[in-house]
């Protein structure tokens, strides 16, 4: 995501860091995974590896919402998270991977259950 929606969020009240402000940018997802787990983070993300890395990890935490939206801009993707976060909180705080497309919203508990257990 761009590092500059990580501003708007933080305008908006909310703690949002980018992944280039904790020395991430460029490593594998399951680094970033692993590290916002760890720190009880919410991954943002247009990236659909993150479904495969959950479901294999078995873990609820960290939370992820994935846009699946095209065109996605800036102003489109702070607009959807200004107007839905809130809604969004509590599922997010327990544990959930929520998917944004276009005209819908879906939200999955976590963990994943992995189909090949």
């Amino acid at each position: 995501m761009p590092p500059s929606l990580t501003g708007i969020l933080r305008k908006s009240g909310h703690d949002a860091v980018h992944v280039r402000e904790v020395n991430l940018k460029g490593k594998v997802d399951e680094t970033v995974f692993n590290y916002a787990g760890e720190k009880d983070m919410i991954i943002i993300t247009h990236d659909l590896d993150y479904s495969r890395i959950h479901a294999y990890s078995g873990k609820s935490k960290p939370s992820v919402i994935l846009f699946r939206i095209e065109p996605l801009t800036l102003h489109r993707m702070a607009d959807i998270l200004q107007l839905y976060l809130k809604d969004l909180e509590k599922d997010l705080t327990q544990g959930a991977f929520v998917v944004i497309e276009e005209g819908q919203i879906r939200i999955r508990k976590l963990p994943i259950k992995n189909v090949e257990s």
